[in-house]
């Protein structure tokens, strides 16, 4: 059943920009403007999420909707950043009410329901079905002051975008088509899941977009037009077209596509013209290196004979997985401050996050296996549908820590013993407020920096020098922060298992002698070693275990870390991430990505690793089907 009445002829899924009246600078008084900005400062915005249904064309998504658009965005109220108010059974009064109550701070409108190019369904009190005209609505939120965006997340009701753009609203989500009540669910979740993780109104339309995409097929491409394209009444539809959404937005604040919701009270984690330095008495790595090392020595780790700064640089590369400890032996190889260290930060914060949440999702599996009864709560849903429909378009700013954030509480719910135990203490570092996640928004907001404008020597995104080496200081200090809290891992070994070769003399036991290479010496290099247990673990594999003399309990991580010199056979070790899906010849593939270099790929078909595409599509299906909805 598709949310909306009969489908209008509308033009193809094209994003218009309109330019409307009313976009010159109007004068006004001084005490007028001071008390604006005062009063923007200290009023929270708020969003607006309204939903109506229809008892006789009954929409059962639309409560699922509203849930997990609301939890996406609670975390932002809790905190007290925004205000969210959520209308179930909304009615026309209501929609006006409240526009009235917080006047001037609404900063987003959301509506899930049945609609037209004409109308938004709302309801009566007594639950009857209750028309709201396109016209009306569009003058009273175009009187909104801080109004940023429209989602109207019904059928067809790309007629109403003019309307709105034309007066004042800035910026417009809006269908051309009926769409079909699951899709429609799903594309809010999508959207407002990453916009809570600070990325733009733009960048979570595309996140949004590239996900129904992935899902129900390739959609023609969205492409932005200039204020002389105008909707035609007369188009037909496009029925080959498979995803119905256009952002819009009004050409006199395109500025709206960059707006974020605000964290800590503020637009952004980064200082920004701090005049941090360096020179002003900061050492490079030093801080970093005490921070982790000292965490280390408290966790056990061997302070080392002799005491100078290399053993201890050496101490802390070695003491973590060898994904990262590479990662920090290319960060310690130079003291620059240059745009390579800090995308160096950057990518050292990336890899230690992905083995977070790798190691947990094989962990997941394996409480799957153990329990074929286990049940995912449908909240964490949203969370599960974004990873496991990464595509090329989304890779690069999908937000880790929010899903490591939905597995903590699923190994909560359902009594979950962790492997590497210490991740039974992490919730509290993925609430907001700590100074962990603190320094992940930190490091989402530099990792954005760079992919929307990529570094170069002159500027990063407009930057100069000075301010680069602000931020490699900050991102240093935060780097520190996040892998204290990790430093556990010292306590874990990685370790790829190629083969497996099974030795029974007559009448005696048989043990196992394990083909594997040691992955937690980075500074020493990798080597295939032999190592004989009485038990066996997986092979072709890399798994970590908790001690390298005993092979009784173990964790694997295929599918989602693979080491293809296991798969070929070939000496020492090559590791890859997990990193997306494409359809390649109308095929669905794995790419995953060289931890050496990320620039470097491995593509996962059918005729190439197929085991490795099994183990990826098996764990997907019984996690989906695993969720209770």
């Amino acid at each position: 059943m598709g949310k909306g009445a009969a489908p209008e002829p509308q033009a193809a899924i094209v994003n218009k920009v309109f330019n409307t009246p009313g976009g010159d600078i109007q004068p006004v008084g001084i005490l007028e403007f001071f008390f604006s900005l005062y009063y923007n400062k200290a009023m929270k915005p708020v969003i607006v999420l309204g939903f109506a249904n229809d008892k006789d064309d009954y929409l059962p998504m639309i409560s699922r909707e509203g849930k997990n658009v609301f939890k996406s965005l609670l975390t932002h109220h809790d905190n007290n950043y925004i205000q969210v108010h959520k209308e179930e059974s909304a009615s026309v009064e209501d929609i006006f009410e409240l526009f009235n109550r917080y006047r001037d701070r609404i900063a987003i409108f959301h509506f899930g329901g049945h609609a037209g190019g004409t109308h938004l369904q709302l309801e009566t009190p007594k639950g009857e079905p209750q028309q709201a005209h396109a016209q009306g609505l569009a003058n009273l939120m175009g009187q909104q002051k801080q109004l940023q965006l429209v989602f109207l997340n019904g059928c067809a009701t790309l007629k109403q975008v003019k309307l709105l753009l034309t007066a004042g609203v800035k910026a417009v989500i809006a269908t051309s088509v009926p769409v079909k009540d699951r899709t429609a669910t799903e594309f809010a979740e999508q959207f407002y899941y990453a916009l809570a993780g600070q990325v733009s109104v733009q960048a979570a339309f595309e996140t949004a977009k590239s996900f129904i995409t992935a899902k129900y097929g390739k959609s023609k491409e969205i492409n932005w037009y200039s204020s002389k394209d105008v909707i035609c009444e007369g188009e037909e539809k496009d029925a080959n077209i498979q995803c119905p959404w256009g952002l819009y937005y009004n050409k006199n604040s395109p500025e709206v596509l960059q707006w974020k919701l605000p964290t800590s009270n503020r637009d952004s984690i980064i200082i920004r013209g701090s005049g941090i330095s360096a020179s002003s008495g900061v050492k490079v790595n030093t801080h970093l290196i005490e921070t982790v090392f000292n965490e280390m020595t408290a966790l056990g780790v061997e302070r080392p004979i002799k005491m100078d700064w290399r053993a201890v640089r050496k101490t802390v590369i070695d003491g973590f997985p060898m994904p990262v400890g590479e990662q920090l032996r290319l960060l310690f190889y130079k003291n620059t401050i240059d745009e390579q260290r800090l995308k160096q930060l950057v990518i050292t914060y990336q890899t230690t996050i992905e083995l977070l949440c790798f190691t947990m999702l094989s962990q997941l599996w394996d409480a799957q296996i153990e329990d074929p009864k286990l049940a995912i709560n449908e909240d964490y849903l949203t969370a599960f549908n974004s990873f496991f429909t990464l595509g090329p378009g989304s890779f690069l700013t999908f937000n880790y820590v929010k899903l490591i954030a939905a597995l903590l509480g699923i190994f909560e719910e359902n009594n979950i013993g962790c492997f590497i135990r210490e991740f039974s203490t992490l919730k509290e570092n993925f609430q907001t407020g700590s100074d962990f996640y603190e320094a992940h928004l930190f490091m989402e907001e530099i990792k954005k920096e760079i992919l929307k404008d990529p570094v170069s020597e002159e500027t990063i995104n407009g930057m100069k020098a000075d301010e680069i080496e602000s931020l490699c200081v900050q991102g240093e200090a935060h780097l520190g922060t996040i892998l204290k809290r990790l430093a556990f891992f010292v306590n874990y070994q990685l370790t790829t298992i190629k083969t497996i070769e099974v030795i029974k003399p007559r009448h005696k036991k048989a043990t196992f002698n394990h083909n594997e290479v040691v992955l937690n010496r980075a500074t020493e290099g990798v080597a295939d070693e032999a190592a004989e247990f009485d038990t066996f673990t997986d092979n072709k594999s890399v798994i970590f275990l908790k001690n390298s003399e005993e092979v009784g309990r173990y964790l694997s991580l295929s599918p989602f870390i693979i080491d293809e010199n296991a798969l070929t056979g070939d000496e020492f070790s090559k590791l890859f991430f997990y990193s997306h899906r494409e359809v390649m010849q109308g095929k669905e593939c794995y790419v995953y990505k060289f931890i050496d270099n990320r620039e470097e790929t491995l593509t996962v078909l059918d005729e190439k690793y197929p085991q490795v595409k099994e183990l990826m599509e098996d764990f997907k299906e019984r996690t989906l089907c695993g969720v209770v909805t």
